[in-house]
């Protein structure tokens, strides 16, 4: 793995380790990029799996009904 030295934020990493249960700076910036990688993949599939559904089902029909 390539070494990149960068600046944070030590409070937002502080924030981070303690929402994400990590112990240590490279671990916390190593699960952010995870989940935030994951939960684009799923917002996308979502979205073209929406995108789908929207478009392919015909109109429902309506149906009233009565009780007697």
């Amino acid at each position: 793995m390539r070494t990149v030295r960068i600046d944070l934020d030590q409070k937002l990493l502080a924030a981070a380790a303690d929402i994400l249960g990590t112990s240590n700076s490279n671990a916390t910036v190593n699960e952010a990029l995870r989940r935030i990688v994951v939960h684009e993949r799923q917002l996308h599939h979502l979205e073209r799996i929406a995108a789908g559904v929207l478009w392919a089902l015909p109109a429902p029909d309506v149906v009233a009904v009565v009780d007697n």
